[in-house]
C-alpha cells in the first residue's frame, strides 16, 4: 500500500521532507501548502504536487493520509491537532511543541483519533550516533563515564526572524541543544538532574546555552549549543568510557574515529566513512516502513514529548540558577 503525503510549510525542513518522500518507496507525496500558498512553488514544481490553499483543505484532502508538520514551531500544535481531528497520521518536526500542555494536546489528539504521531528527531539516523549507540550497547567502550556533546550554527534569525523571538522558537536550547539530549536519552535513557546556563541576545541575535546532566550511577554528559557559528554548522561529540573512548567532528575528514587502548600492536584509531545517505531518507523510510507494518520504527510522540520536556528542564535550570532533578513525563 502506498501512503499518500500532504505537507505544510515549504522551508527547508518542508522542501527536504517533500522531495525526501517524492524518492521514498512505498510513499507518495501528493500537495503541499505554506503561508502564503506561493511560498510553496518551488517545492511543488520540483515535486509536482499541487498547492493547497490553506492548513484546512490539506487536512480535509481525501488523497492525504499522512501530514507532515513543518511550519514554525509555534504553530506545530494547532496543525498537528488540526490533522488528527481530520483522521491523518501525523509527522512533527522537532521540538514538538514550546510547552508541555501543547505536546500533551498534540499526543491526546493523535491518541484519541487512533492515529500515529511521529517526531523528527533526525539525528537518531545520522550515522555517527547511530554507530556510537551500537557500541554503547555492546558495551565496546565499557561503563561510559563522561560525554561531550556540541553543536553549533550560524544565527538562523538572519534567515527566518521568528527563530529570534523565544516565544515563537524556544530559542537554542529548544530549538538546537534539543538535537543531543534527545541522543543522550537515546544513548543513556533518563537523567536524574540537570543544570544549565544561557546567554540571550548579547551580541544582536547571538544565542549560547550549556547544560550538564548526570544519570544516577551512570555518565555526566555536558552540552554546548549555539547560534554563534560564523563559519557555517558543525556538530562533535566525545564519549569515553573505561574501555575506550568514540569521538567525532563533523569538521574532520573522518567524522567518527574510535579510540580503543589496545596496546602497542593494536590500531589507535580506527576512522570511518559514514556519509553514505541522507539521514532524512532513513528516517522517512523507516516512518513509511512503520505506519505500514504498525511497528514503532520512529520516534513516537510520547517519546518526542519527553525530550520536549528536558529541554525545558534545562531552560528551566538556566534561568533559576539551581540544579533540577529530572522527571519525565507520564
Amino acid at each position: 500500500m502506498t501512503l499518500r503525503f500532504g505537507v505544510i510549510g515549504a522551508g527547508f525542513a518542508g522542501g527536504t521532507h517533500a522531495r525526501v518522500l517524492a524518492r521514498t518507496p512505498g510513499a507518495e507525496v501528493v500537495a503541499i501548502t505554506a503561508e502564503p500558498p506561493e511560498h510553496a512553488r518551488p517545492v511543488a514544481d520540483d515535486c509536482r504536487i499541487r498547492i493547497e490553499p490553506s492548513v484546512a483543505s490539506l487536512c480535509a484532502a481525501d488523497d492525504v493520509d499522512v501530514i507532515v508538520v513543518a511550519s514554525p514551531t509555534y504553530l506545530h500544535a494547532e496543525h498537528a491537532v488540526a490533522a488528527a481531528r481530520a483522521g491523518k497520521h501525523v509527522f512533527c518536526e522537532k521540538p514538538l511543541a514550546l510547552s508541555l500542555e501543547q505536546g500533551r494536546a498534540m499526543v491526546r489528539a493523535c491518541e484519541g483519533a487512533g492515529v500515529t504521531l511521529a517526531v523528527g528527531h533526525v539525528v537518531r539516523w545520522f550515522p555517527e550516533y547511530v554507530r556510537a549507540k551500537q557500541l554503547l550497547d555492546a558495551g565496546e567502550l565499557g561503563r561510559p563515564g563522561i560525554a561531550t556533546l556540541t553543536r553549533g550554527s550560524f544565527s538562523v534569525a538572519t534567515a527566518r526572524p521568528w527563530y529570534q523571538d523565544p516565544a515563537l522558537s524556544g530559542g537554542v536550547i529548544l530549538d538546537l541543544m534539543l538535537h543531543d539530549l534527545d541522543v543522550l536519552r537515546w544513548w543513556f535513557g533518563e537523567p536524574e538532574r540537570v543544570y544549565g546556563k544561557r546567554l540571550t541576545g548579547r551580541a544582536g541575535a547571538l544565542d549560547y546555552a550549556l547544560a550538564t546532566l548526570r544519570w544516577p550511577d551512570g555518565p555526566i554528559a555536558h552540552l554546548e549549543a549555539s547560534w554563534a557559528e560564523h563559519d557555517g554548522f558543525r556538530t562533535a561529540f566525545e564519549v569515553r568510557g573505561d574501555k575506550g573512548m568514540l569521538v567525532h567532528d563533523s569538521r574532520a575528514s573522518a567524522p567518527l574515529a574510535t579510540q580503543m587502548a589496545g596496546g602497542p600492536a593494536g590500531p589507535a584509531m580506527i576512522p570511518m566513512t559514514t556519509l553514505h545517505e541522507t539521514p532524512y531518507a532513513r528516517q522517512m523510510r523507516e516512518l513509511v516502513a512503520g505506519l505500514s507494518s504498525g511497528e514503532s520504527r520512529f520516534v513516537t510522540g510520547r517519546e518526542g514529548l519527553r525530550s520536549l520536556a528536558l529541554a525545558l528542564t534545562v531552560i528551566e535550570a538556566a534561568d533559576s540558577g539551581e540544579v533540577v532533578r529530572w522527571r519525565p513525563p507520564e
